[in-house]
């Protein structure tokens, strides 16, 4: 695992990740999280393509349904005050990626780190090119202990 990178296993990792830009409503990145089931985290871009954000779906939720969770439950990382319609960079998380030279353990480092289902992965020029989310890496795993000897 410590030697396998991310750009090795480029054909198990979804391609058609989740965008949404940053001056989005959050009706917008509600759409996006739910039109792929697997989605667990929407990325943040700006004008230009780059990733600037992400937003958990555990983080959409606490801010769509703020008056039914009880206040003990909230884990609000940004104030609970946002405007009439807050956007995507409202309520975002600061990038965390990985790129392909990266290995899979520096990527499972940054998920449990970050507590955090799936990373984007990015190019050099910051543009989100893939999605690797932990099922994912359990296929990895399952794959290369299926044809260990």
């Amino acid at each position: 695992m410590k030697r396998l990178k991310v750009g090795s296993i480029r054909n198990l990792i979804t391609r058609e990740a989740s965008i949404v830009h940053e001056d989005d409503e959050l009706l917008k990145v509600a759409e996006e999280i739910v039109r792929d089931p697997k989605t667990r985290t929407v990325y943040v871009v700006n004008s230009e393509g780059k990733l600037v954000g992400l937003i958990p779906v555990l983080e959409l939720v606490q801010y769509l349904y703020y008056d039914s969770i009880p206040m003990e439950y909230i884990m609000y990382r940004f104030p609970l005050t946002l405007s009439r319609e807050p956007r995507a960079k409202d309520i975002m998380l600061p990038p965390v990626y990985v790129k392909d030279d990266e290995s899979l353990q520096s990527a499972l480092v940054k998920m449990f780190k970050n507590n955090l289902k799936e990373l984007p992965v990015v190019d050099d020029d910051m543009r989100v090119v893939g999605d690797l989310n932990i099922l994912e890496l359990i296929v990895v795993w399952v794959e290369m202990n299926r044809h260990a000897p």
